[in-house]
């Protein structure tokens, strides 16, 4: 490894905090040596040594305690002061080392801990080597000076080339150490941050996610992970709930999947929402008894497009069925009428041609109807303020009818709707014209009123039309907007179907409902504009 290469890699080093650990080693040594010079039995171990041991005590101590104290807000930490400090340690460890032990005990170890974390501290790789050429100088002087004084063999000199030997074998070692650690660090360091990094591009990606993403607890929890899961099933935050708080609906899928009733749930719609969804569960562990995945999909589009080809196959079926009937339902109606105005045409003929002239009437607004179903055409949406537009619908419904009719308007809704404009208005003017003939049929007035709202949950605008009629029994509750389906003798069973279809069309939602007071009211949830829904 080269010398910028090997410097460049303990530059990553946070050598303070690896300094502050070496210091706190060095108070500890400067301690214990204090307490065994002190100590009896210390004292008879190092009786002739007592002074020196006292001075190298207090140099470790106090050189330890000025460190703590400034080392983090002083240059003590810069790699001449690391040097400084080496050097103090190794002037210090030859007092109190004896030339005489063998390599790896007494106080010739503390030799080994000081070049260890010089190659670890240093930056610069000469310096580290440095380090470890003073210390084993210090080694062999001190081993030279003792024989020079008789204290000691000559043979001592072999210990101290050993001694010397193995410095700078630890001194080599602690570089390629501290070299391969931080580059093992770098490794992590790079590795950390392209995990963060992917985090963050999944997180945006799923909170961005049009499907709703939910976490499902072994005990049937639910817990929402992105937006588009709170938007679809209107949670009003990202904590977990059980699922049959959520929707009933969900909760029967959840227990069919568990089960292994079913490999793909059927869509179904909230109840407190307009759109269909579509549940999709997925297994984070072998079994489905533990946790899994729940994948909301907004299935209304799809409804639609399939809505739309239905009508558009229904549609060309019934316009074809509805010209050819059309055209002699004409005829006979033609000919009933010259028939009436024959004068010597019998009273009792003259009803029976009422009635066919009655009934073929009643057969052209069906065929009218079909025709209508036949040659819609896919919503324009278009953001509509509530408020402005719907006195002008019921204006333009005023002035279409013949007799005189009362409709009012409460409430308010202040913000936008996404609806077809001129499709929703002919939902209103089916749904009125069917509340004023209710209501002229109880009470002999021709009155309804439209009741708005604005609801948090679901988010969506309300639009009530209500009258006072004798409202819809339980039992035809069910089949009010299927086809040809109706409760009157003179209705085509068409209307609500229509009314239906368009609502649809316009990702809206009917329903027919009771007031808290008892009238009957059927209620249009449509979508708030995206960017009003709070």
């Amino acid at each position: 490894m080269s010398e910028d290469t090997s410097k460049s890699v303990k530059d990553n080093i946070d050598r303070s905090k690896v300094f502050a650990v070496y210091n706190v080693y060095r108070l500890v040594l400067g301690s214990i040596l204090f307490a065994m010079t002190l100590s009896a039995t210390g004292a008879e171990l190092l009786i002739e040594r007592a002074p020196v041991q006292l001075l190298v005590s207090g140099i470790f101590i106090l050189s330890s305690l000025i460190i703590a104290t400034l080392g983090a807000s002083s240059k003590l930490t810069s790699e001449s002061s690391i040097f400084g400090v080496m050097m103090i340690d190794v002037v210090a460890t030859t007092l109190i080392a004896d030339p005489t032990a063998t390599v790896v005990s007494g106080f010739n170890v503390l030799y080994l801990v000081t070049v260890a974390a010089a190659s670890m501290l240093l930056q610069n790789r000469q310096l580290s080597t440095l380090v470890a050429a003073v210390t084993v100088m210090a080694v062999l002087a001190n081993t030279l000076f003792q024989i020079s004084r008789g204290g000691i063999e000559a043979e001592a000199l072999l210990y101290a080339g050993l001694r010397g030997g193995l410095i700078f074998v630890v001194s080599w070692l602690g570089q390629i150490a501290a070299a391969t650690l931080v580059q093992a660090e770098q490794r992590a360091e790079v590795a950390t941050k392209r995990a963060r990094r992917l985090k963050l591009f999944n997180d945006q990606i799923v909170e961005n996610m049009q499907t709703g993403i939910l976490i499902v607890t072994p005990n049937n929890g639910l817990r929402p992970v992105n937006s588009a899961a709170r938007d679809l099933l209107y949670l009003d935050s990202a904590s977990e709930r059980p699922a049959h708080l959520i929707d009933p609906h969900l909760a029967i899928s959840l227990e069919e999947w568990r089960d292994g009733d079913t490999l793909m749930a059927s869509p179904f719609k909230p109840e407190r929402g307009h759109r269909t969804l579509l549940p999709r569960f997925s297994a984070l562990e072998t079994g489905r008894e533990g946790d899994a995945l729940l994948f909301i999909d907004d299935y209304t589009p799809m409804t639609q497009f399939a809505q739309s080809l239905k009508l558009t196959s229904l549609g060309r079926l019934t316009g074809s069925i509805a010209h050819e009937i059309r055209n002699p339902l004409a005829a006979v109606s033609n000919a009933v009428q010259l028939l009436v105005e024959n004068e010597g045409m019998s009273e009792s003929d003259r009803n029976l041609a009422a009635i066919v002239l009655r009934n073929t009437s009643r057969m052209n607004d069906t065929v009218n109807n079909v025709l209508e179903l036949s040659r819609r055409v896919p919503a324009s949406l278009e953001p509509i303020n509530v408020n402005d537009w719907l006195p002008s619908v019921i204006k333009d419904f005023k002035d279409s009818q013949t007799k005189a009719a009362t409709v009012s308007i409460k409430g308010r809704c202040d913000a936008s709707v996404l609806v077809d404009k001129a499709q929703i208005k002919r939902v209103l003017e089916n749904l009125l014209d069917n509340a004023l003939r209710h209501s002229q049929a109880a009470t002999g007035d021709r009155m309804a009123s439209l009741e708005v709202s604005e609801n948090a949950s679901p988010r969506a605008c309300f639009i009530d039309v209500v009258d006072v009629g004798e409202g819809v029994p339980e039992s035809s509750q069910a089949r009010l907007f299927e086809p040809f389906f109706t409760t009157t003798p003179e209705g085509t069973g068409l209307g609500l179907y229509l009314c239906k279809e368009l609502c649809e069309s316009n990702g809206a939602d009917i329903v027919y409902q009771r007031t808290h007071d008892g009238r009957s009211s059927f209620r249009l949830s449509l979508r708030l504009r995206p960017k009003d829904i709070r």
